[in-house]
């Protein structure tokens, strides 16, 4: 069963330095979906490192359980994030974008 479009679960405002949980959640995909997410448009690396747009980031994200988790939140992780749910069957689906400020 294709996924069905998913939900991000972001905070509206989290404070710089400390913990943020966003998550992805999707039910009707079989099998279960991997997730990836978005900041903004732009495909975020699995390692924030390896990219010269995120390297200012410190998050880790888990693909099977949907969560990005940033520790710490850093100014510049203000943006607009969606998530992406896929299966290899059908079409992967996307979220609807929620800012985190």
């Amino acid at each position: 069963v294709p996924p069905s479009k998913p939900v991000a679960h972001v905070p509206s405002s989290g404070t710089i330095g400390s913990r943020a949980v966003l998550r992805c959640t999707e039910t009707e995909g079989s099998p279960p979906p991997t997730f990836s997410w978005y900041k903004d448009g732009i495909l975020m690396p699995t390692n924030p490192k390896s990219s010269p747009a995120f390297h200012n980031s410190s998050y880790t994200q888990d693909p099977t359980t949907g969560e990005l988790v940033f520790e710490p939140l850093s100014a510049f992780d203000t943006g607009e994030y969606s998530c992406e749910a896929s299966n290899n069957v059908g079409t992967p689906q996307k979220s609807d974008g929620a800012r985190l400020e």
